[in-house]
């Protein structure tokens, strides 16, 4: 399989650990190899409900069935959700910004931090992956070797 994913995928594609893992299932903080073994997740991106989570996997397969647009037209769910966040966060939030990915998150608060600071810095810890667009690999160290990782903006040294 790992040579079949390298020409399909290319050698730049980048995988954890020597000899990866071949994941087939997961189920709760399990996840199960291709031989059965089993292994914890802490993790991956959803230790927080486990995986497969029958009540979430419920409401995925609802929602899409239902409709299955973006945050660019009006849609009462997505007000509603939003209302509900900042409940349950830090008081001085009052907005939202939703995104589909880590990698898209993480571009969003660098573009943010960029526009309302005077400066720019950003302290990002060793083996660190924040996503793969260009300007979230210059943070991350995981798979950017620190001779690749170059300036975040024009304006900083």
């Amino acid at each position: 399989m790992l040579e079949r994913r390298y020409r399909v995928l290319g050698r730049n594609s980048p995988l954890f650990y020597d000899k990866p893992l071949h994941l087939v299932r997961g189920e709760g903080v399990w996840l199960y190899d291709a031989e059965g073994r089993r292994y914890l997740d802490a993790y991956n991106n959803v230790p927080h409900v486990g995986h497969c989570h029958p009540r979430v996997v419920a409401a995925l397969s609802r929602q899409p069935a239902t409709l299955n647009i973006h945050t660019r037209y009006l849609d009462e769910n997505v007000v509603a959700y939003a209302s509900g966040s900042h409940r349950c966060s830090n008081s001085h939030l009052s907005m939202a910004m939703f995104c589909c990915t880590g990698s898209e998150a993480n571009e969003l608060a660098l573009r943010i931090a960029a526009r309302l600071q005077r400066g720019f810095g950003i302290i990002s810890t060793d083996w660190a992956y924040h996503g793969n667009t260009a300007a979230v690999m210059q943070v991350s160290s995981l798979f950017t070797p620190r001779t690749s990782a170059g300036r975040m903006c024009a304006r900083c040294p």
